[in-house]
């Protein structure tokens, strides 16, 4: 192996395959998110019951009480949701799988993902080159930072604009990249600099009364650093955001040698 090839990245920090550990891990958090979400499916019957006078006739005061519960109620399940859909769980501390990720193939079934569950917004395209583009590492993290790059993009980016997955080379040797491109209003300089901190809100997402806890970003960076990857945002000339997650190639050279060993 010469200087320039990459090693499989098996021998990279941090790449470390349990398949037990990762299936139990995995169970663990559906099993979360399950009882995390569980009761709202109580609590939104009981109350629209409630609202529309089927328990009884409600007198103005207790109408509008029931509104600001209501209100609160569903602020409380998309804290919750963003919290079991970002990893910020027991999961997200679990040994890597890692292995041959095609790009293209990743970002194509989060999109269509999103549609079935109903995603609105601007449409998504993926841009993919006539040569595959593949990287190494754990499939479920890299469709899970993926997934939460589109979400932002997706929500932040207005109806008539576009949001765009380009699959391509890494800009470094021996590293291949998605781009989530987007037409919304971008960041400020202040923003860019604390994106990734636990928590942290910009200004527009606290305006729009945005759902989640601020800590989508800090789980993406965490998740592509723990793959020997990273996640990077800028803004796009005339407008808009470009956020870019990296991970090592898959080691085509490297794993043909090994293969004829």
């Amino acid at each position: 192996m010469t200087g320039s090839e990459v090693a499989p990245a098996a021998t990279a920090p941090g790449l470390v395959a349990d398949p037990a550990a990762v299936e139990a891990a995995r169970e663990r958090q559906s099993h979360v998110r399950h009882e995390l979400r569980a009761p709202f499916a109580v609590i939104y019957p009981l109350l629209s019951m409630l609202l529309d006078g089927s328990a009884g006739e409600l007198t103005p005061q207790q109408r509008e009480y029931l509104v600001i519960l209501e209100r609160n109620i569903e602020r409380l399940e998309a804290l919750v949701s963003g919290a079991a859909d970002s990893g910020w769980t027991e999961c997200s501390a679990a040994p890597v799988a890692p292995g041959e990720i095609d790009l293209a193939d990743l970002a194509e079934s989060v999109v269509v993902a999103g549609r079935s569950l109903g995603q609105t917004g601007p449409p998504v395209a993926v841009e993919r080159g006539r040569a595959p583009v593949r990287a190494w590492g754990d499939r479920d993290d890299a469709r899970q930072i993926v997934t939460g790059l589109l979400r932002n993009a997706v929500m932040y980016a207005p109806d008539a604009g576009t949001v765009t997955i380009c699959v391509r080379e890494g800009d470094a040797d021996g590293t291949v990249a998605v781009e989530v491109r987007d037409t919304g209003p971008g960041m400020t300089p202040e923003e860019l600099a604390r994106a990734f901190d636990f928590g942290f809100r910009g200004e527009l997402a606290s305006r729009l009364k945005a759902p989640g806890l601020g800590i989508g970003l800090w789980v993406c960076r965490r998740l592509a650093e723990r793959n020997s990857g990273r996640v990077d945002l800028a803004d796009r000339p005339g407008g808009g955001l470009c956020a870019t997650l990296t991970l090592p190639a898959w080691p085509t050279v490297a794993a043909g040698e090994a293969g004829r060993g």
